[in-house]
C-alpha cells in the first residue's frame, strides 16, 4: 500500500450517509466492496472489479469512496455496529447463573443467526484474521476499536472470577474462530460438521454447539436446574 491511510473521520461520515440511504449508490458500493474483499481479500480485490460489481464505473466510485482502503475500513466498521446493535437489547449484567445462561444463549443465537444469514461475513473476517495488516493499524483501531472494547467489557462482565482479564482476548479469538470455520462452505469443513450450516438440521445443531461452548469456556454450567 502507498502512503497512509487518511480519511478515518471521512468513513464515519460516509458510513452515517449509508445508514440513512442504505439504497444508495454509497451503499451499493459498500455492499460490492464487501462481496469482493471477502472472495479475494484485500490485495486480491481491486476498485474496477469493485465498481463492476456495483454496476458504477471508476469515477463514481471514487467519487464516494476515497479508496480501497476507506471502503474496508468502513466495512469493518459497520459490520462490528451492526453486531453491537443486534447485541445491546440482549446483553446485560447477569443477576444469577441462570440470568447468565439466558443471556448468553440469546446473545450468541442471535450472532450466529446474523452470520449465517450474511455468509460474506464470517468468510471476510476469516480472511482478516488470516492476512498480513493491510490498512495502517491505527486507522483499523479507529474503526473498530470502539466495538470491540463494548464486546470486551461484556465478556468481563459475564466472568470477572472465571476468566482472567489477560484470557478475555484469548476467548473472544477461540470464539470467533470456531464461529468463522463452522460456516465457510468447503469440503473439509462440511465433513467434519455432517454437512454445510446452510442445512437447517446442522445449523441447528451447530448453533447448540456453539453456544455449549461459550458456556463451557465462560464456567456457566448450563445443565444445572
Amino acid at each position: 500500500m502507498s502512503g497512509p491511510v487518511r480519511p478515518v473521520v471521512s468513513v464515519k461520515s460516509a458510513l452515517d450517509k449509508v445508514r440513512e440511504a442504505p439504497g444508495s449508490t454509497k451503499a451499493r458500493i459498500l455492499d460490492a466492496a464487501q462481496e469482493v474483499f471477502a472472495a479475494k481479500g484485500f490485495e486480491g480485490a481491486s476498485t474496477r472489479e469493485i465498481a463492476a460489481r456495483a454496476e458504477v464505473n471508476i469515477s463514481s466510485l471514487h467519487y464516494h469512496w476515497e479508496s480501497k482502503e476507506t471502503l474496508y475500513l468502513a466495512i469493518f466498521e459497520r459490520i462490528f455496529q451492526q453486531l453491537v446493535d443486534l447485541l445491546k437489547g440482549e446483553v446485560a449484567t447477569p443477576k444469577s447463573e441462570e440470568d447468565a445462561r439466558a443471556v448468553i444463549e440469546r446473545a450468541m443465537g442471535v450472532t450466529f443467526d446474523f452470520y449465517i444469514e450474511n455468509p460474506t461475513i464470517p468468510k471476510l473476517l476469516m480472511r482478516r484474521m488470516m492476512e498480513t495488516e493491510p490498512v495502517e493499524k491505527s486507522a483499523m483501531r479507529e474503526s473498530v476499536g470502539p466495538a470491540l472494547k463494548v464486546f470486551s467489557d461484556w465478556v468481563r462482565s459475564f466472568a470477572p472470577d472465571r476468566l482472567p482479564e489477560k484470557d478475555v482476548s484469548f476467548f473472544m479469538l477461540a470464539v470467533q474462530s470456531v464461529l468463522f470455520m463452522s460456516m465457510l462452505e468447503s469440503p473439509f469443513v462440511e465433513g467434519l460438521l455432517g454437512g454445510t450450516v446452510q442445512d437447517p438440521g446442522v445449523r441447528a445443531r451447530v448453533r447448540r454447539q456453539v453456544i455449549q461452548l461459550v458456556l463451557t469456556l465462560l464456567g456457566v454450567d448450563s445443565h444445572r436446574s
